[in-house]
C-alpha cells in the first residue's frame, strides 16, 4: 500500500509512463484516437499532480494551466459529436493561455541602476523591437479579418494568422530570456506545437479534427510537453520574477528576430481564401527586414558603448578612460600647446564602512550616486570613469575647475539613497592629481595620482593632493613598512617583533599602584624602535588593526595573571582600536584570553576612543556583555578629537580618562569641575593623563580626581621594571 505521502509521486509517476505509451501509440492509425485522449487527459491531470510533488513558488499560473489544457482536451475529445461546446471550450482554453503569456510578458526585468543606463542607451533598439511587433500584429490582425469576411474561406479559417502569429511572439520570448527554466521551455513548447495544430487545422476548413487524423499527431506532441513540463523540478520556479525577468545580452536578443522574420511568408503561404495580397506580405517582410537591420546596428553600437562603461554606474570603464585620455593627448597635439589638461584618482573615504553597516545593495547605489554627482560636477569639462571597487577617475580638459573644488561640489551635500530603505549618506572622498603633458602616458600618470591620493589620505581625508616626486619615497617607505607589519602579523619575524610596555596607573591620594596601560611598539629590523603612532593607523588602515589588538589583549592578560598569581590587586588597561570595535568577534576573543590565562574579569580594563564614522552601535552590545561578565570599560582621551557625551550613554563606561590636553595648569578650574561633576553624578571614576609635576599633582587631586597617569609616577617601562608594591 502506497503511503499518502507518497501518492502524489506514484501518480506522478504513472503520468509519466502513461504520456510514454500514449505518444509512440498516436502514430498508429487504429491506435490514435484513444492515444490521443488520452494523452490529453493526462496533460490535464498533470499541473495539480506536479504541484502537489514539487510545490510551486507561484501556484496560479499552474491552476490557470490546468484551465487551458482542460479547455483544449474537452474541445478536442468531444468536438466532433458536439461542435458548439467543442469550439467554446477551445477558446475557453486558449484566452486562458493567453492570460498565461501574457503574464510572462508583463515580468519585466528590474533593473540596477546600471540597468537603467543601459536601457536609456538602447531606447531607440527597443522602439524597433517594438515596431517590427506593431507591424506583425497589423499584418496578422489584418489577414485575420479579411479571412473572416471572405465568402469562399473556410470556417475558422481566420484563427490561422492569429495562431501564427502567437507562436512567433512566443518563441522570441523564449529567445529574449536568459533564466527560463527547463519546465518553461517544455511548457513553451507544448503551447507553440498546439498553436501550429490549430493554425494548420483552421486553415483546413476544420478547426475541430476527428482524434484519428494525422494532424492529431502534432496535438498528442503538444500535450506530452506540457505533461513533462508539469512534471519537470523546475515547475517549481517556472513562473517566478527571477526565472522570466532576466535578459539575454543584446546579441542574442537580436538573433530571437529569426522567430518574428519568417512570420509575412508564413501568412503569404495560408490559403488563398481572405488571404492579403502578396505585395503587402512583400512590402511587411522589407519593413520587418529593415527593422531587424536597425536593431542589429543599435546591438552592435551598443555592444562596443558596453565594451568602454562601467555596467553598474554607466561611467566610462578602464578602456574608455584609456580612449578619453588618448583623446586629451591629441586634442593637446592639434592645438599645438603642452599642457594637456590634469588627472585625477578620487577614493571613496570609509566606504567599506558603508557597505559593512547598510549592505552591498546600498553600496552599489551609492557609487552610481557618486557618479552622477562627479559627472554633474565636471560636466563638459572631462571624462569620469569607474576603475573598480570605490575608485574614480577623472580626466579633466584645461580650464576645468580645480580638483578640490570639484571634490566640494561632488560632496559638500550628503547624498540621498533611494531603494526600499531611503536614507541620507554623509560621503568623503580623498584625492590625488597630477597635470598632463602631450607626452603623459596613462600608466604612469594614474601611478603619480595614487601616490597623491595615499598621500591625502595620510595627511587627512577629504582632500585633493598634486602629485610631487617627494611623495613618492614616503608612500613607498609606509608601503615597504606595511609589508613588513604583515610579516610581523603573520608570525614572521623577518619583520621584527611587537612587545608591551606598561605605564602605572596610580591612586591620586595615596599614589597606590591600581593598575597599568598596556602599551605596544614594534623592534623593526632596520628603523629600531617604533611608537604606536608610526604603525597603528597603518595597521587599520590594512585591516589588521584587531590583529594587533588581540596580540595585545592576549598578552596584556598573561602579564595581568601573574600580578593575581602574585597576590598584586592591579588591573590591565588594553586599549581597542576602530576595528576591533567593529569585529563581531571580540567579545568571544576577550573570553578565550581571559579563560587561556585564568584572569578574573574585573582585573581587565578595556579602553575605547570615539572614532570618526564609526557606526553608532559599533561595539555597544558586546561591552555590554562584557560588562556583565567584570570587564570594565575606560572612556579614554576624553575632551579631543571625536569624543562625545553621547559615547557615556551607549556604552558601560565607569572611567573617564581626561586627555592631557585638559588636565594641564592652563585649563580652566571651572571646566575641570563640571567633567568631575558629570562623572560623579553619573557614578564614573575619573582619571587623569599626562601628569608631569607635583603641583599639577596637587591641583588635580583638589578637584577629586580619583587616578593619574604621567611620567610623574612612571615612564611606560617592561612588567619586570614595575615598582614593587610597598610592604604593609
Amino acid at each position: 500500500m502506497i503511503p499518502p505521502s507518497g501518492l502524489p509521486r506514484a501518480l506522478a509517476t504513472a503520468l509519466g509512463i502513461g504520456t510514454c505509451l500514449a505518444l509512440p501509440a498516436a502514430l498508429v492509425p487504429a491506435a490514435r484516437p484513444t492515444a490521443v485522449a488520452v494523452i490529453s487527459v493526462l496533460a490535464t491531470l498533470a499541473p495539480m499532480v506536479g504541484a502537489l510533488v514539487h510545490r510551486p513558488r507561484r501556484v496560479l499560473p499552474w491552476v490557470v494551466a490546468t484551465g487551458m489544457v482542460a479547455g483544449w482536451t474537452l474541445s478536442i475529445v468531444l468536438g466532433t459529436r458536439w461542435p458548439t461546446f467543442g469550439e467554446t471550450a477551445q477558446d475557453l482554453g486558449t484566452v486562458l493561455g493567453l492570460g498565461l503569456v501574457l503574464h510572462m510578458f508583463t515580468e519585466h526585468v528590474r533593473s540596477r541602476p546600471a540597468d537603467r543606463r543601459a536601457h536609456a542607451r538602447a531606447l531607440w533598439g527597443r522602439r524597433a523591437d517594438q515596431a517590427i511587433v506593431v507591424v506583425l500584429v497589423g499584418l496578422a490582425a489584418a489577414q485575420a479579418v479579411a479571412t473572416a469576411r471572405a465568402a469562399d474561406a473556410p470556417p475558422s479559417a481566420q484563427w490561422a494568422p492569429i495562431d501564427i502569429l502567437l507562436a512567433a511572439l512566443v518563441l522570441r520570448f523564449v529567445f529574449s530570456r536568459a533564466g527560463l527554466t527547463t519546465s518553461t521551455r517544455l511548457l513553451i513548447a507544448g503551447c507553440v506545437a498546439a498553436g501550429l495544430y490549430d493554425a494548420v487545422a483552421s486553415s483546413s476548413g476544420l478547426r475541430l479534427q476527428p482524434l484519428g487524423a494525422p494532424i492529431s499527431i502534432v496535438w498528442a506532441v503538444s500535450m506530452a510537453f506540457l505533461v513533462a513540463a508539469a512534471l519537470h523540478p523546475s515547475m517549481a520556479a517556472a513562473f517566478t520574477s527571477a526565472s522570466l525577468r532576466r535578459l539575454r545580452p543584446e546579441s542574442g536578443r537580436v538573433l530571437g528576430l529569426v522567430a518574428l522574420v519568417p512570420v509575412p511568408l508564413a501568412l503569404a503561404l495560408l490559403p488563398p481564401a481572405g488571404r492579403l495580397p502578396l505585395l503587402v506580405h512583400v512590402g511587411a517582410g522589407a519593413v520587418v527586414s529593415a527593422l531587424v537591420i536597425v536593431r542589429g546596428a543599435q546591438a552592435l553600437l551598443s555592444s562596443e558603448g558596453h565594451a568602454a562603461r562601467d555596467p553598474l554606474t554607466g561611467l566610462a570603464n578602464r578602456r574608455g578612460l584609456q580612449i578619453a585620455f588618448d583623446q586629451l593627448l591629441v586634442d593637446a597635439r592639434i592645438r599645438g600647446e603642452e599642457d594637456a589638461g590634469r588627472l585625477a584618482l578620487l577614493d571613496l573615504d570609509d566606504f567599506k564602512q558603508i557597505n559593512d553597516t547598510h549592505g552591498h545593495e546600498t553600496g552599489d547605489l551609492l557609487l552610481c550616486a557618486v557618479g552622477d554627482r562627479l559627472s554633474a560636477a565636471v560636466a563638459g569639462n572631462g571624462t569620469v570613469a569607474r576603475s573598480g571597487g570605490d575608485e574614480f577617475v577623472l580626466v579633466l580638459r584645461p580650464g576645468a575647475p580645480d580638483v578640490q573644488d570639484l571634490l566640494t561640489t561632488a560632496f559638500g551635500a550628503p547624498v540621498l539613497l533611494g531603494g526600499l530603505a531611503r536614507r541620507s549618506v554623509t560621503v568623503r572622498s580623498s584625492a590625488g592629481w597630477v597635470p598632463l603633458a602631450a607626452t603623459s602616458d596613462l600608466s604612469l600618470a594614474l601611478g603619480d595620482a595614487d601616490i597623491a591620493l595615499y598621500a591625502s589620505k595620510a595627511t587627512g581625508r577629504g582632500t585633493a593632493t598634486r602629485f610631487a616626486p617627494e611623495q613618492r619615497e614616503a608612500v613607498l617607505g609606509e608601503l615597504g613598512l606595511g609589508e613588513d607589519l604583515r610579516r610581523v602579523v603573520a608570525g614572521d619575524p623577518a619583520g621584527g617583533h611587537l612587545f608591551l610596555l606598561f605605564q602605572p596607573l596610580v591612586d591620586l591620594g595615596t599614589r597606590t599602584v591600581l593598575g597599568c596601560e598596556a602599551l605596544v611598539r614594534w623592534q623593526h629590523p632596520t628603523r629600531g624602535l617604533l611608537g604606536p603612532d608610526t604603525f597603528l593607523p597603518l595597521a587599520e588602515r590594512q585591516g589588521h588593526g584587531a590583529d594587533v589588538d588581540g596580540w595585545v589583549l592576549d598578552q596584556a592578560c598573561a602579564v595581568a595573571a601573574g600580578w593575581a598569581a602574585q597576590g598584586l590587586d592591579r588591573c590591565m588597561s588594553v586599549n581597542l582600536g576602530r576595528s576591533s570595535m567593529v569585529d563581531p568577534g571580540l567579545a568571544a576573543r576577550v573570553r578565550r584570553a581571559l579563560d587561556a590565562h585564568g584572569l578574573p574579569a574585573d582585573r581587565l580594563r578595556l579602553e575605547i576612543t570615539e572614532h570618526d564614522q564609526l557606526p553608532a552601535d559599533a561595539g555597544v552590545d558586546t561591552l555590554h556583555e562584557l560588562a556583565a561578565l567584570g570587564v570594565r570599560v575606560s572612556l579614554d582621551d576624553f575632551g579631543t578629537g571625536y569624543t562625545s557625551l553621547a559615547y557615556l550613554h551607549r556604552y558601560p563606561v565607569s572611567l573617564l580618562k581626561l586627555d592631557r590636553s585638559i588636565t594641564g595648569s592652563d585649563t580652566s578650574a571651572e571646566l575641570i569641575s563640571g567633567i568631575t561633576g558629570l562623572a560623579g553624578a553619573l557614578g564614573i571614576e575619573v582619571l587623569a593623563e599626562g601628569v608631569e609635576t607635583e603641583s599639577q599633582h596637587r591641583r588635580l587631586l583638589s578637584f577629586g580626581i580619583d587616578a593619574g597617569q604621567g611620567w610623574l609616577y612612571g615612564a611606560p617601562m617592561r612588567a619586570d621594571q614595575l615598582p614593587a608594591p610597598a610592604a604593609t
